[in-house]
């Protein structure tokens, strides 16, 4: 038992006993007057009438509930109100003890019964923060780079260009498989980078890939560690020993992770994701026109663009079927309606994205919940239009062209024979994702129909 216990309970017991010596000694005072100077009514009629002006409220107190009862005990009433009101344990009055409210109910367990303990509610466990993270899935050459753009500029995005990358090209040959690829999208999801810390140096430092072009987040936290006075400044020279605490830091002061990647070629790899109770786990899954694909490979190999997959200089049938079966595969768990994707997962057409990208930067910001900003609206006004200079027009990885435009090259690119092929090949994804097929080389060349009827990204 604490001292302070002890105390209070002396302190009742001292009370007690004073109260009932002041009781004793008050009654036998009383007793002794009243014995005495015995009590005369007195019969002047001045005296008379003040005594009945003092009983008047009495009379009064009497009309409105007072009985009998609660004049011999003045405090009864007192002690209903406060009973009533719920301050009161549910008792009857007798085991009321007046001291035992005041003093919060210590009391002497010989005597009386003993109070229930007050017992505090059991606190709610606390809510478990949740990051955002939001990957575009698809395939090379379809549009990927402008659609990953429209989270990139997000000022409040931490947006990472092709991290897979970095496992194929690691000269640690375990990194490049399934298992390494769920470990790295998970650390970048909830910027946890300490178990990938020897991938993520790989892909910050290597002078391979232009990370430092296309992710504003990580371009601004590196730029403040290179030596801007040397010839080479570095991609990202921060210290080793911060390196981990300082990526860790400014992806966290950021509302969002964004990824894009061309190099993933199962979208049920992310499952375990979407079912972590740290994330909030988004899915793009961007699809376009397998004629524009196609039309847009064979571009780069005629201008002799250095790219990482092997490509071909004609229509090859075995590649056309491989991008037709990783859309259509792809797709089969929201074909399904599987629970894992559901309130998860965006489809969009990147035909779509070209013929109205304000509704599809809408839809992807309601997808992950974050609020648009003006920023990524500024971006689109400005890369919607075909760009004015040459060189811009020109580059095969520019996101600055007006994809509208973009989205009909092909059919000035292609034959009538090679469109022929490719939709032998992929009968069922034209299909699916509503691609109208060209029955002629006059429909082909005809660019003032379009082949494309708007709509907005499907979300699940």
């Amino acid at each position: 038992m604490s001292k302070m216990h002890m105390c209070r309970k002396l302190l009742l017991l001292n009370l007690r006993k004073i109260l009932l010596f002041v009781l004793l000694v008050g009654t036998s005072t009383y007793t002794y007057i009243a014995a005495t100077f015995p009590y005369e009514e007195p019969t002047d009629g001045k005296t008379l009438r003040i005594l009945k002006d003092m009983r008047r409220p009495l009379e009064k107190r009497e009309d409105v509930g007072f009985n009998l009862e609660q004049r011999q005990d003045p405090g009864a009433h007192s002690k209903k109100m406060i009973k009533d009101a719920g301050f009161l344990p549910q008792q009857s009055e007798e085991d009321v003890d007046p001291l035992e409210f005041i003093f919060g109910g210590f009391q002497d367990k010989a005597e009386t019964t003993a109070t229930p303990p007050r017992t505090k509610k059991p606190k709610a466990p606390p809510a478990v923060h949740k990051r955002t993270a939001v990957i575009v899935l698809t395939q090379m050459r379809s549009g990927s780079t402008f659609v990953g753009e429209i989270f990139n500029q997000h000022p409040d995005a931490f947006y990472f260009f092709e991290p897979v990358w970095a496992l194929e090209h690691h000269k640690d040959k375990a990194y490049n498989s399934s298992e390494w690829q769920l470990k790295l999208l998970e650390g970048l999801s909830k910027c946890k980078f300490e178990p990938i810390r020897d991938i993520m140096h790989f892909y910050l430092t290597t002078k391979e890939l232009g990370v430092m072009k296309t992710c504003r987040a990580i371009d601004t936290m590196c730029d403040g560690y290179r030596n801007k006075t040397a010839k080479w400044p570095g991609r990202c020279p921060i210290p080793k020993n911060q390196f981990i605490e300082i990526l860790e830091k400014n992806c966290l002061k950021n509302k969002f992770t964004a990824i894009k990647t061309i190099r993933l070629n199962n979208i049920t790899l992310f499952k375990p994701l979407t079912e972590d109770k740290e994330l909030n786990f988004k899915i793009v899954q961007l699809v376009r026109d397998p004629r524009a694909i196609i039309a847009s490979r064979l571009t780069l190999v005629k201008n002799n663009v250095s790219v990482t997959k092997q490509l071909h200089d004609d229509v090859d049938r075995a590649e056309v079927r491989a991008v037709c079966d990783w859309m259509t595969t792809n797709m089969q768990p929201y074909r399904e309606k599987s629970d894992w994707l559901r309130k998860r997962y965006a489809l969009v057409r990147y035909e779509d994205v070209g013929l109205d990208p304000m509704t599809t930067m809408a839809r992807f910001y309601k997808l992950i919940n974050i609020p648009m900003s003006k920023d990524v609206s500024k971006w689109l006004g400005s890369h919607t239009k075909t760009s004015k200079r040459i060189k811009d027009r020109k580059d095969p990885f520019g996101t600055k062209k007006d994809p509208e435009k973009t989205a009909n090259e092909w059919r000035n690119r292609l034959s009538f024979e090679q469109v022929k092929i490719i939709q032998s090949e992929c009968k069922e994804a034209m299909t699916l994702f509503n691609y109208k097929f060209v029955d002629s080389h006059n429909e082909l060349k005809e660019l003032s129909v379009s082949l494309y009827k708007k709509r907005a990204p499907q979300l699940f």
